[in-house]
């Protein structure tokens, strides 16, 4: 049975992005994530592993060991966005490049590898780090493969939640490093913005959101079955 990760962004004391009103991503994202490991286990052959299911921290190392260790098909690394543009809005999904695909795209990305074992921007070795890690990928085609798998949820939740196509991009996540196999990280929404908070808080928003990311994954999985 093959497996398929989902990493809910930060946890425990890396609370990630928060909203005016208090929402805090950490929150957001573990409750997106337990309604998407549902959804593909009620309607898939396949295994869900998260990477927390609780509010712990788990470093971004680790999230990458556990995909590896349990033998991951995909990785699905889900954030909320923040941005001192509060009227910034709509979904975004990345995969992994050296280099940030816009200055705001680069800021993000530092903003995400910026945690308690991680200080200061993505230079000196783990630049080498990420260099190795990148020409291996691409010599299995999981750059590719990751390219696809970030267009076709990115597609779905364009329809799904009827907003502007900020299309996909690359950056250098820190969390996507060290997986080995295709992998993605989906902003889902702005929780900077005050009207996509109140949306994030929704239960039927999460819902509409891990039903979008899932069809996605289920567009990919037709490609390589």
């Amino acid at each position: 049975i093959k497996t398929i990760v989902i990493d809910p962004g930060h946890g425990g004391l890396e609370k990630g992005a928060e909203g005016a009103s208090g929402t805090l991503e950490k929150d957001i994202t573990l409750a997106i994530s337990q309604k998407l490991k549902f959804i593909i286990e009620r309607n898939l052959a396949f295994r869900v592993v998260l990477t927390r299911d609780k509010d712990i921290d788990v470093s971004l190392d680790n999230r990458a060991a556990l995909a590896n260790n349990n033998k991951a098909t995909l990785f699905l690394s889900i954030h909320a966005n923040g941005s001192y543009q509060h009227k910034a809005e709509g979904a975004e999904t990345f995969f992994l490049s050296l280099n940030a695909t816009d200055e705001e795209t680069r800021k993000l990305a530092y903003l995400e590898n910026k945690s308690a074992e991680l200080e200061g921007q993505i230079t000196g070795e783990n630049v080498d780090e990420i260099k190795m890690i990148l020409w291996d990928m691409a010599q299995s085609a999981y750059i590719k493969q990751s390219s696809q798998l970030a267009e076709l949820i990115q597609r779905e939740l364009n329809i799904a939640l009827a907003i502007e196509n900020r299309g996909i991009k690359q950056a250098p996540f820190k969390v996507l490093t060290g997986v080995a196999c295709p992998a993605v990280l989906v902003e889902v929404a702005f929780i900077s913005n005050p009207d996509e908070e109140k949306k994030l808080v929704d239960e039927v928003f999460q819902e509409r959101v891990a039903q979008a990311i899932y069809r996605g994954l289920v567009r990919y999985i037709r490609l390589y079955s």
